[in-house]
C-alpha cells in the first residue's frame, strides 16, 4: 500500500484548493454535519454545480476521447479530499452527474450522449433514480415494476421508493421488468423516464429529521421512447452493476469523518465534557477509527491505481463507515446532555440542532444501500469465503 504521494500529484492537490479558495465562498462552506437538506440548499446546491462544471471539474476522472480530464484514481481522490475538507456544499443533479452521465458514455447511443450528458453535468437536466421498490430494496432482482412494449413504446407500470429528489427531478434513470419469464436477473431494462407527464406522480416521504428528500414514484402507464432506453430490453441489469460500480467512497469520506472527529472534540470543549474520562475516551475512538478508515480507503485507492476493480470487499467500506458514523454521533448527542433531546429546529439547539440532525441521519446509514446485516453477509460469504448460513 502506498502511503504517498508524487510531486506531480501534490502539485494538483495545491491547484484544487488555490481553485476552491478563489470560486467556493466562505457562506457555502458547511461543516462535517452528517445527512443532508436538498429543500433548504437546492439554489446553492446548483449555483455550486454550475460553477464546478465550468470549471472543468464534473469530468474530471473521464477518459480524454470523452472529452474528461483523464486523472488517475489518485488524483480524483485528492479532488474529493479537497473538496470535503473545505466545506464544499453537494451539488443537485448528483445522481445523474456520479452514476448516470459516465453510465451513458459506457453504454449509451450517440443521440442519448449528445441529448443528455452536457445537461446533466451542467444542472439543466435533474435525474433522480429508479432502482428501488417496497418489495425489492437490498434484493434488486425482485423488482416488479413492468414495462411493456405499446405501439411502438414503452408502457411503464409500478412503484419505485426511496429515491432522493424526485419531487424536484426531470427525468429518472429506472428499471423496469421487460420479460417476466425471463430469469430474476434477466429481462430487465434501463430507463430514461420523464418524471413530468402526467403519468408519473410522486409523494414525498417525510422523515424522522423533518426533511423530505426521499420520494416515492408511482408508474400509471408512463410512455418511455425506444430512443430512452439504453442498451437492449435485457441488458438493465448489466448496465446497474456499471451504476453501482461508480457509487463508490474514497478519501472524500475520510476527509468528512476526520473533519467531524475535530468538531465532535471542539464540542466537548465547549460544553465542558473533556473532564469526563469516559467522553476523552470516546472522543479518541472516533480520532482513531476514522485514521483507520483514511487507512482503509488507501489501501483501495492503491489497489484501484494498479487497475483492480472493487469487488466484494466494498462491503468493508460500507460497513465500517456508517456503523463507526453512527456511534459518532451518538457520542455528539451524549455531549449535549438534556440538550441533545431537542428537536432541531428549537431555538435552544446547539449549534442550530446541527447534531441531532446528524444523529438522526445517522440511523439510516446502516439501513441504506444495503444493511449492516447485508454488509456482513457479502463480507462472510465472498470476501472471507465462510460458508453460507441455513
Amino acid at each position: 500500500m502506498d502511503l504517498g504521494f508524487t510531486a506531480e500529484e501534490e502539485a494538483f492537490r495545491h491547484e484544487v484548493r488555490s481553485w476552491l479558495e478563489a470560486n467556493l465562498p466562505s457562506e457555502w462552506r458547511q461543516g462535517g454535519k452528517g445527512g443532508y437538506r436538498d429543500e433548504e440548499d437546492a439554489d446553492l446546491q446548483r449555483q455550486w454545480q454550475r460553477r464546478l462544471y465550468e470549471g472543468g471539474w464534473l469530468k474530471l476522472g473521464w477518459p480524454r476521447e470523452a472529452g474528461g480530464s483523464g486523472a488517475t484514481p489518485v488524483m480524483q481522490a485528492i479532488y474529493q479530499e479537497e473538496l470535503a475538507q473545505a466545506g464544499a456544499p453537494g451539488i443537485l443533479g448528483r445522481l445523474g452527474v456520479t452514476l448516470l452521465a459516465p453510465t451513458l458514455v459506457a453504454h449509451g447511443t450517440p443521440w442519448q450522449k449528445e441529448t443528455y450528458v452536457e445537461k446533466i453535468l451542467s444542472g439543466e437536466l435533474i435525474f433522480c433514480q429508479g432502482f428501488s421498490e417496497p418489495d425489492a430494496g437490498s434484493d434488486l432482482a425482485g423488482l416488479r415494476t413492468r414495462a411493456e412494449r405499446r405501439d411502438g413504446q414503452w408502457v411503464l407500470n409500478g412503484q419505485k421508493t426511496w429515491s432522493s429528489g424526485a419531487h424536484y427531478s426531470d427525468r429518472s434513470f429506472l428499471l423496469a421488468r421487460t420479460d417476466t419469464a425471463a430469469e430474476p436477473h434477466r429481462g430487465i431494462g434501463f430507463f430514461l423516464v420523464d418524471m413530468k407527464q402526467p403519468a408519473v406522480e410522486v409523494r414525498r416521504i417525510t422523515q424522522m429529521t423533518g426533511g423530505g428528500e426521499f420520494g416515492e414514484i408511482f408508474l400509471s402507464g408512463a410512455q418511455v421512447e425506444d430512443r430512452d432506453l439504453v442498451g437492449e430490453p435485457g441488458d438493465g441489469w448489466k448496465i446497474a452493476m456499471t451504476v453501482f460500480g461508480f457509487e463508490r467512497g474514497g478519501l472524500a469520506q475520510a476527509a468528512r469523518f476526520e473533519r467531524a472527529v475535530a468538531e465532535l472534540a471542539s464540542l466537548a470543549r465547549d460544553r465542558g465534557a473533556g473532564a469526563d474520562a469516559t467522553t476523552r475516551q470516546k472522543v479518541a475512538q472516533a480520532q482513531i477509527e476514522a485514521h483507520v478508515f483514511r487507512l482503509i480507503g488507501m489501501r483501495n485507492l492503491t489497489q484501484a491505481q494498479h487497475g483492480h476493480a472493487p469487488g466484494p470487499e466494498a462491503s468493508v467500506v460500507k460497513l465500517y463507515w456508517s456503523e463507526m458514523d453512527k456511534r459518532l454521533q451518538e457520542t455528539a448527542i451524549g455531549i449535549e446532555g438534556m440538550y441533545g433531546a431537542l428537536a432541531p429546529e428549537s431555538a435552544l439547539a446547539i449549534e442550530g440542532g446541527r447534531w441531532q440532525y446528524a444523529w438522526m441521519w445517522a440511523q439510516a446509514e446502516t439501513i441504506y444501500a444495503g444493511s449492516s446485516e447485508i454488509q456482513r453477509n457479502i463480507i462472510a460469504e465472498r470476501v472471507l469465503g465462510l460458508p453460507r448460513g441455513r
